[in-house]
């Protein structure tokens, strides 16, 4: 039974309704990939120096990397609306960042779709090459 971390951008605990460069905490839940329950487990402030603005700024701005590190130890981020230098800085760390506007169980079932897809389609091409 494998698990993950999803970071939330909610300011009501019930919807992914918050921009990420308007985030002030984001809400981390720990999801059971093969049941697809899961359970917040932490609320995890932006760091202070991080000035709100990150999605719009180069990546090499050391805040946006600063508010991507906090991050790093998580697998996704879900916000209401993300820039595309936000989601780079964020890939740096490996971690996937959406933005997408629904209450938290949907938004989590659709990750956990999406990675059950991911895996299915790895399993088929690794079947194919052994074939």
């Amino acid at each position: 039974m494998a698990k993950y971390k999803v970071a939330v951008a909610t300011n009501d605990g019930i919807n992914v309704n918050v921009h990420f460069g308007h985030a002030a905490a984001f809400d981390v839940y720990e999801v059971d990939d093969v049941s697809g329950k899961f359970e917040k487990v932490e609320v995890r402030k932006k760091p202070e120096h991080c000035d709100g603005s990150c999605g719009h700024r180069e990546i090499e701005n050391s805040s946006m990397l600063t508010a991507a590190k906090n991050l790093s130890d998580l697998d996704y981020v879900l916000c209401a609306q993300i820039g595309p230098h936000a989601i780079q800085a964020l890939a740096r760390f490996d971690v996937r960042a959406f933005d997408i506007e629904l209450s938290v169980e949907e938004a989590i079932a659709k990750i956990n779709l999406y990675r059950n897809k991911l895996a299915q389609r790895a399993l088929k091409q690794k079947d194919h090459q052994n074939g």
